[in-house]
C-alpha cells in the first residue's frame, strides 16, 4: 500500500503567515503617518518666510502690511485709506490654512514681554503688523494643537528661526 502524501499548508504555517502580514502591515502604517510635530515645524517655517516677503512687500510698496490669523487660518491683510483687502491674487500673501486647525496661538513681543494668546475659535484674530523698517522689535509666535506645540522666533531682522 502506498502512503497518503500530504499536500497544502499546516494551520501552524498559515498562522505565522498572517503574524507577518499583520508586523508589515503595522510598520508600514506607523511609517506613513505623518508626524504632528513635523507639520507644525513645516507650517511655522512658512509663516517665517512668508513673514519676510511680506516685510519686503510693505516696503516696496511704503504700506503697512499686517499679518492676521485665528485657529482656523491665517492671511496678509493691507488697508490703504481704511478699505482693508487681502491679497487674494497674490499666490505667495494669499489666505492660508492650518492643516489641522490650531488650539493655540501665542504672539509674544520679547522686548517688552507682553504677550496675546488666542485659544477661542470665536475670537477676533491676532494681528502683527510686518516690519516695514530693516530693524524691528523681536518677537515669538507659537503654534499648538492636541498634539504638538512649535514656537517660530524673529529676531530684530526679521529673521525667523525654529525654537526646539
Amino acid at each position: 500500500m502506498r502512503a497518503l502524501r500530504r499536500t497544502g499548508f499546516t494551520l501552524l504555517e498559515m498562522l505565522v503567515v498572517l503574524v507577518l502580514i499583520a508586523i508589515l502591515t503595522s510598520v508600514v502604517t506607523i511609517s506613513t503617518r505623518p508626524d504632528p510635530h513635523q507639520s507644525l515645524v513645516l507650517q511655522a517655517r512658512r509663516v517665517g518666510l512668508l513673514m519676510s516677503v511680506a516685510s519686503d512687500e510693505a516696503r516696496m510698496r511704503r504700506e503697512a502690511i499686517d499679518w492676521e490669523a485665528d485657529l482656523h487660518s491665517y492671511r496678509f491683510v493691507i488697508e490703504p485709506d481704511h478699505d482693508r483687502s487681502t491679497f487674494s491674487n497674490d499666490d505667495m500673501l494669499r489666505e492660508r490654512e492650518w492643516d489641522p486647525p490650531l488650539t493655540r496661538l501665542v504672539v509674544i513681543d520679547l522686548a517688552s514681554g507682553t504677550s496675546r494668546t488666542l485659544v477661542n475659535a470665536e475670537a477676533p484674530p491676532l494681528r502683527v503688523p510686518a516690519g516695514r523698517e530693516w530693524v524691528q522689535a523681536p518677537w515669538r509666535l507659537e503654534l499648538g494643537n492636541e498634539l504638538a506645540s512649535v514656537a517660530v522666533e524673529f529676531d530684530a531682522n526679521g529673521h525667523a528661526g525654529i525654537v526646539q
